[in-house]
């Protein structure tokens, strides 16, 4: 349990949190959802350490951080902060360790490290078994998972792969990429820009970009590519470089092309010149 020490900390760590009388809202916190600062609670099972010198707290033991409906977990949360000339105290950077894990009403995240930088409005996440999970889909990443809060933009960063989690049976369907980016598009119902997520929160994606060994996948048809971007509103993927689509025993190989989910229809175009020139090149091995 929090003794009395952690707990006046702890009712310190709010207040520095918190946006200084009198002056406006200033950058602060875990604002992950993209709406107004709010105070950041902080509550750890070991106790919360002090150090002036330093500025910063630590949290230790089952740490978790709570800002508005967003709530971080780890073993060690530590809390940077800077003051403030006539406005007071500021958080300015908050790093989790240990079985991290970011909550929040639509999506979870889970790492071994995280790091926010709230005056930038990033957060990024590395370590073993890197995942975002939302009500839809299932994101992994070798290297690193990214959210710039600002840009309502989500990147995941090495071996990148979107997974859904309850497919219709036969519309399954995967990404994989060196490294995948989704812009959010502005939420209508709060006139901003929906949380940073790779899948869907608030507005929505508003495009998923595939960067490097593009590979897409469904039932009875595999998609490779150099480079590619899903519109979700149109259901359509246009895809570039070294294009290669399979289809059974059937083989459609191109510089170009745009495949629409909706009618099932599949385009596949030549370079238009240099290095990309090339005709349409396709495949058919007719049945046994």
């Amino acid at each position: 349990m929090i003794d009395r020490a952690a707990k006046a900390l702890l009712a310190a760590m709010i207040l520095v949190a918190a946006p200084a009388a009198g002056g406006p809202a200033r950058a602060q916190g875990l604002d992950l959802g993209g709406g107004d600062a709010k105070p950041l609670e902080i509550y750890a099972d070991e106790g919360i350490e002090w150090d002036q010198k330093k500025k910063r707290y630590i949290a230790r033991g089952n740490a978790r951080a709570i800002q508005g409906a967003t709530t971080v977990y780890a073993d060690t949360l530590t809390a940077y902060y800077e003051e403030i000339k006539g406005k007071g105290s500021e958080i300015t950077r908050i790093e989790a360790v240990g079985k991290v894990k970011i909550v929040s009403p639509n999506q979870t995240a889970y790492g071994d490290k995280g790091v926010y930088d709230s005056r930038q409005g990033v957060l990024v996440l590395t370590g073993r078994k890197l995942k975002l999970v939302t009500k839809d889909d299932i994101i992994t990443a070798r290297d690193s998972l990214e959210y710039h809060n600002r840009k309502s933009l989500a990147v995941a960063r090495g071996n990148a792969v979107l997974r859904q989690r309850n497919p219709v049976k036969g519309k399954e369907r995967t990404v994989r990429a060196d490294v995948l980016t989704s812009q959010s598009r502005p939420n209508p119902s709060k006139g901003k820009r929906g949380g940073a997520n790779l899948s869907g929160d608030g507005g929505g994606p508003r495009r998923l970009d595939a960067y490097g060994n593009v590979v897409i996948t469904r039932p009875g048809e595999i998609v490779l590519a150099d480079r590619a971007v899903y519109l979700p509103d149109q259901d359509t993927v246009e895809l570039w470089g070294k294009v290669r689509i399979t289809r059974g025993r059937n083989q459609f190989n191109g510089e170009r092309a745009i495949i629409n989910f909706k009618t099932g229809i599949s385009r596949i175009l030549a370079g238009k010149g240099g290095k990309n020139k090339g005709p349409v090149r396709v495949l058919i091995v007719p049945g046994k």
